[in-house]
């Protein structure tokens, strides 16, 4: 029995991480075409010098891709969060029915992501100002002469190699999309578990570990393959503050950033407490070593 739930949940954690994966993806797309529109306009002025003239129709028309971005990316990521939303407040019974138990209809409102989507769209927004700001900053260089206009080209698209603004945005609009979709999908699961504990009094939750190589958060790694009942916190910050679930708002930030962390109902009919926890992934349980990957 404890394999077949396991294959449903493993199934369902599979489907959510790579509609993830995708969310991000498009949200880039949508960011690389608006590259290639803002490349494009700089590139009038390349064969001389910007002028005041040519700064103010740039700006206005740079404003106005951007904005039709961060339209763009909210429709994309607010789709993203309502379908991570869906699938984390469907595993618990995705979960029971493969164990056999039977559950009833719980229904979850949805105020929690109404608030989740505002959040992170004016997260979405102030990418989208801060791009502006600093692509304005570029622009008045040239103007001063202080950059000519293919420096100031380059900075904006890389060109020149280092840190280029487009850069910052796409690796800023990655994160902020994995994360407020994975955070979707723990509160919907953690909502519906919430929901079910009157009428399941042997349901609690289990934290696994995202298993990433790198260097793992030690607190993550120690929580894989541990439970908790319905009320009680995985752990509590320096600040005191009770982290129920993996991205929880209330973890610090360096915690739950690039976090692939998730938790899952756990019952005693869902087999043995720490078979149930390795079953997903014995390699969650190993320290890897390297440069530049995800924490987890």
């Amino acid at each position: 029995m404890a394999v077949s739930v396991t294959s449903k949940i493993k199934s369902i954690l599979a489907t959510q991480k790579r509609d993830e994966a995708l969310g991000v993806d498009r949200v880039l797309a949508l960011l690389a075409e608006v590259k290639t529109q803002i490349i494009g306009e700089l590139a009038t002025a390349q064969a001389g010098s910007y002028s005041a003239y040519h700064l103010k129709s740039s700006l206005n028309s740079i404003e106005r891709h951007l904005s039709d971005w961060q339209s763009a990316a909210t429709r994309e990521l607010g789709a993203g969060l309502g379908a991570s939303w869906t699938a984390g407040a469907g595993l618990l019974t995705e979960a029971a029915t493969a164990a056999g138990v039977q559950t009833g209809s719980y229904w979850i409102s949805t105020h929690l992501l109404d608030s989740l989507k505002d959040f992170a769209f004016g997260r979405i927004s102030a990418v989208g100002g801060d791009a502006f700001n600093k692509i304005k900053g570029e622009l008045t260089m040239g103007i001063l002469g202080q950059k000519t206009p293919q420096e100031v080209a380059a900075r904006i698209a890389g060109n020149l190699g280092g840190r280029s603004i487009f850069k910052s945005i796409a690796e800023r609009s990655e994160v902020i999309t994995g994360l407020e979709m994975g955070r979707a999908f723990s509160m919907g699961t953690q909502l519906s578990m919430e929901k079910a504990a009157d009428t399941l009094p042997e349901l609690k939750r289990m934290w696994l570990h995202a298993g990433h190589p790198g260097a793992p958060r030690a607190i993550h790694l120690a929580l894989h393959g541990q439970v908790r009942g319905m009320d009680k916190p995985f752990y509590k910050t320096a600040e005191g503050s009770k982290v129920m679930y993996p991205r929880d708002p209330k973890a610090p930030v360096k915690e739950v950033i690039r976090c692939g962390c998730t938790h899952t109902p756990w019952m005693p009919q869902f087999g043995e407490q720490k078979a149930f926890a390795q079953d997903f992934d014995t390699r969650q349980l190993e320290m890897w070593k390297g440069e530049g990957r995800k924490a987890a």
